[in-house]
């Protein structure tokens, strides 16, 4: 049991050191058209997600369109790719619309439930 706790605290070690500041393994790289059909239903696969995240209260969501995108290799392989997205959400109820950036992580071509939906926040571009 100790031997495995010291690997543990090992393997743990060699990441934060090989990634100090929390950067990633694997660097984003831009979507040059974020309007591929790929693209769009990942983005709806997001919007439908965070819609129906809450058991208790179904968002009104609907994607309108994906405005930017980068994409990396998952730390797991095997085809998987993390997607970065900003999204032009509308609430269909009130008519308003709003950006928001959600981090997918899937392997195009496979079932929606291998798809992972990391997060989903409201979009506040960098000063």
């Amino acid at each position: 049991m100790r031997s495995l706790l010291a690997l543990l605290v090992t393997a743990l070690v060699a990441v934060v050191v090989a990634f100090p500041d929390g950067a990633d393994a694997v660097s984003w790289t831009p979507i040059a058209n974020p309007g591929t059909t790929l693209v769009k239903q990942v983005g709806n696969f997001c919007v439908i997600v965070y819609s129906n995240s809450d058991r208790r209260r179904h968002l009104p969501l609907q994607l309108v369109i994906v405005v930017r995108g980068e994409t990396q290799p998952a730390a797991v392989g095997n085809g998987i790719s993390d997607y970065r997205l900003v999204l032009n959400v509308k609430n269909t109820d009130t008519g308003s619309t709003a950006l928001y950036q959600c981090v997918v992580r899937g392997k195009p071509g496979s079932r929606s439930t291998t798809w992972v939906l990391l997060s989903f926040v409201p979009y506040t571009q960098a000063p």
